[in-house]
């Protein structure tokens, strides 16, 4: 979306989700006590807008999860409790429990969100015209293009990078952090990537850094990897300090010999008592064409192409805010040249100006679209599945 009226753009819905929220009593209730209403929990916790769990599960009625309160759906209705619900089901239960609140009476997107739809449209805009909180889901810092893989097929182009390549300095990744925390009052997930991001030699360092400074505006600190290098006893020492998750990236149904090595390093993260989550081996990558789509290069084009996209995934270079990770580092990677000013410059930015934060979050800038919206399938990339991880010998 093309900016029209820079820092006014979302007032008028801004004030409807203020005057909903206010009306319902100020409370959101999330709707699934299960390892998705755990995520996002925390996050209303903060601002002190947790109002507890509705479930339709008698033992969590019964006992409660983690010591909240979980009640039935007929209880809420009968108390008349009010507040936003917010569906955080398995994708095969949500139509079902759709269902169930429309039959009381409910109406979607004014009484009850699916996550997705509530942490994307409704909750960033909460933050900031009723918290005055900046709000980011996520954001990365990458610290090194250089992979221990050569993924032919890497959405980050990093196969392209030699083993010489020049990595982040510790100093621009210091103020990459510096210059996104000050702008930013909260964010779900903070990651440091690559590349492989255990290649990079001042990795304790930074992780002290951030995890010192600004560790309780986060709600998850990660770190991803593909598994390949067993992370040394200092970092791990850092990790179970800082409550670091290792996030791994399973690439074991193309490269059987990973199996060992996630076995492993799985092994020493539960000795070291750090949090980890392993990712399915049957899944696929998605092919994003970067090497063989060309849209024209026109605006009228590509602003369809990126609105449809709204890739969450953000780069803090500096004091570049990057809204594509990939975009950057392809363009860099594989030697495109474009989307150099594809960013928001934190530097022009005052903390205060929250409502032009949260509309580049949302998907406004100058020109409504990133250059290497040209050479990508954006959303549809889903259409375009390919093995994950097969390698260039």
């Amino acid at each position: 979306m093309k900016w029209s009226d820079k820092g006014h753009e979302l007032d008028g819905y801004g004030e409807k989700i203020v005057q909903s929220f206010r009306d319902k009593g100020e409370k959101i209730y999330i709707f699934g006590a299960g390892l998705i209403g755990e995520e996002y929990r925390p996050l209303f916790e903060r601002q002190g807008c947790f109002a507890g769990y509705i479930d339709n599960d008698r033992r969590k009625q019964e006992s409660g999860v983690n010591r909240a309160c979980v009640i039935s759906f007929e209880e809420y209705c009968n108390k008349k409790m009010g507040g936003f619900i917010m569906i955080t089901a398995d994708e095969k239960n949500i139509p079902s429990i759709k269902e169930q609140l429309s039959r009381a009476g409910l109406k979607e997107q004014t009484d009850f969100y699916t996550y997705t739809d509530f942490m994307n449209s409704v909750y960033p805009v909460l933050s900031v015209y009723f918290y005055d909180q900046f709000y980011v889901r996520q954001a990365q810092i990458c610290l090194t293009e250089r992979c221990s893989l050569k993924c032919r097929d890497c959405a980050h182009g990093c196969y392209a990078v030699g083993a010489d390549s020049q990595d982040m300095s510790l100093e621009m990744a210091k103020e990459s952090a510096d210059s996104f925390f000050d702008k930013v009052d909260l964010i779900k997930e903070f990651v440091l990537i690559g590349g492989e991001p255990f290649l990079y030699r001042d990795l304790d360092q930074i992780i002290v850094y951030i995890g010192e400074k600004y560790r309780k505006k986060m709600i998850n600190f990660a770190i991803t990897t593909n598994g390949t290098i067993m992370p040394e006893q200092k970092i791990l020492d850092l990790c179970r300090k800082y409550d670091v998750l290792i996030r791994i990236s399973n690439y074991s149904a193309e490269l059987k010999y990973l199996e060992k090595k996630y076995v492993k390093l799985k092994e020493v993260l539960e000795k070291n008592k750090i949090m980890y989550i392993l990712g399915g081996s049957d899944y696929y990558w998605m092919d994003y064409g970067f090497k063989t789509v060309d849209r024209g290069g026109k605006a009228e084009d590509l602003i369809p192409v990126f609105d449809k996209c709204r890739t969450s995934c953000r780069e803090i270079r500096g004091n570049r805010y990057y809204y594509c990770v990939m975009a950057r580092s392809v363009s860099d990677n594989l030697g495109f040249g474009l989307g150099e000013d594809d960013y928001l410059d934190f530097n022009k930015i005052k903390k205060e100006d929250k409502k032009v934060l949260l509309e580049f979050e949302m998907g406004y800038s100058d020109k409504g679209y990133l250059d290497m919206c040209n050479h990508c399938n954006g959303a549809d990339a889903v259409n375009y599945p390919i093995p994950a991880a097969k390698q260039i010998h």
